[in-house]
């Protein structure tokens, strides 16, 4: 493992079980040993990937579009971005 904090940073899995499918993402729990020997449950979603894009515009402004959050049920300005279909080249 590399990065910041390397291993003494790293939780071992010790068990992985998909809890949930849907049509875009899936849900996973995994048991997992964290770096001080005790243990704790991981809950977390696997998609295929996301790509964002920086645009200016011709004055060098940032482009921003309105994206409706339905979890938040409200709207909020974002960077252009969306999801990675499965073998998508995202160059």
């Amino acid at each position: 493992m590399s990065g910041v904090g390397g291993d003494a940073l790293h939780e071992h899995t010790l068990e992985s079980e998909p809890v949930y499918q849907g049509a875009l993402l899936k849900v996973w729990r995994d048991r997992v040993e964290l770096p001080d020997g005790s243990r704790s449950v991981r809950e977390y979603i696997r998609h295929p990937g996301a790509v964002v894009v920086v645009a200016l515009d011709e004055s060098g402004a940032l482009v921003f579009e309105r994206q409706f959050r339905y979890p938040l049920q409200r709207a909020f300005l974002e960077l252009p971005a969306g999801k990675i279909d499965a073998g998508e080249d995202i160059l």
